[in-house]
């Protein structure tokens, strides 16, 4: 009887270690390689307490298969600091998603943060209250995390990222006091907190449907024998990116989107029907004139 007690305890722990398994596989780097002087360890100190902020911690309630782990990085370049606790560099963020059926990643989000400051004293408390500004570090890292949360579920489902960016909403609201940049509405248009304002303003709900439309409709299933049919759809979302692109131009949610996905729409419409190349080229050179020599390498292919 009581080897059939520690038989059912070790297989509910094993049972519990599954449901409750972390979501994320996402790398954190920190590296000072500008800066002088012999107290190194400290960078190490910050990058193995991120980590373990990021993989100690349960950020949802479901059940991520491995598979369907959220790939990505964060990497801070530190450039200065200024005193014991006091660090400024630059913030790198990717976001990748596995596309069904394949062994493909896609990019997702691509950005980056100069100017990044912080503090970090060590040994200092790691936890983390979304409603609560305690530290740049840790609520910038924890909104970046939820962003992804929002980004691969909405990729996944329509509005299937609604509560993660409500979440990232409750970290910017908690930043207002902080006089650290990156948080505050009136600093410019491709911040945190406007990040999170049009993912959240009704006026540019098409967005979300950018994001499935593209993905799981589209990406998604061109594996399926059906390349013609995701195709199409990709090329629906793409009409929505323009119908979003038309509301305000310079959204930053349409600059991320093209950022990480403007190779990638080359290269699925090299080998598309002409019709549908012209369409994409005429779509994708008034949402990103800057980068038209980009979109006619579509039709530059032999056929």
């Amino acid at each position: 009887m009581i080897i059939k007690k520690i038989v059912f305890a070790i297989c509910l722990f094993f049972l519990c270690c599954n449901v409750f398994s972390q979501e994320f596989r996402v790398n954190i780097s920190v590296s000072a390689s500008q800066i002088q002087g012999t107290d190194k360890e400290i960078y190490n100190t910050i990058q193995s307490a991120l980590n373990s902020f990021v993989n100690d911690k349960q950020w949802t309630s479901y059940h991520y298969e491995d598979i369907e782990k959220i790939e990505g990085s964060i990497t801070i370049n530190v450039r200065e600091r200024s005193s014991q606790e006091d660090f400024k560099g630059d913030l790198y963020v990717q976001l990748r998603r596995p596309v069904y059926g394949s062994t493909y990643t896609t990019t997702m989000l691509n950005t980056e943060e100069k100017d990044f400051t912080f503090k970090y004293l060590q040994g200092q408390n790691v936890e983390f209250d979304e409603n609560n500004y305690t530290s740049n570090l840790l609520s910038t890292v924890a909104f970046y995390l939820n962003y992804f949360l929002a980004l691969d579920g909405d990729s996944y489902s329509l509005n299937g990222g609604s509560k993660y960016f409500q979440t990232c909403q409750n970290i910017v609201t908690a930043a207002q006091r902080s006089a650290n940049k990156g948080w505050k509405r009136a600093e410019n248009n491709t911040n945190k907190y406007w990040m999170i304002e049009n993912y959240t303003n009704s006026t540019y709900s098409d967005i979300h449907n950018v994001w499935y439309q593209y993905h799981r409709m589209g990406l998604d299933m061109m594996g399926e024998d059906n390349q013609a049919e995701a195709r199409n759809n990709i090329f629906l979302a793409l009409k929505d990116l323009k119908a979003v692109n038309m509301e305000r131009s310079g959204l930053v949610c349409v600059q991320q989107f093209i950022d990480a996905k403007a190779d990638e729409i080359v290269n699925i419409y090299k080998g598309a029907p002409s019709n549908e190349q012209t369409q994409v080229i005429a779509i994708m050179k008034e949402i990103n004139p800057a980068n038209t020599t980009k979109y006619e390498q579509i039709n530059q292919s032999v056929k």
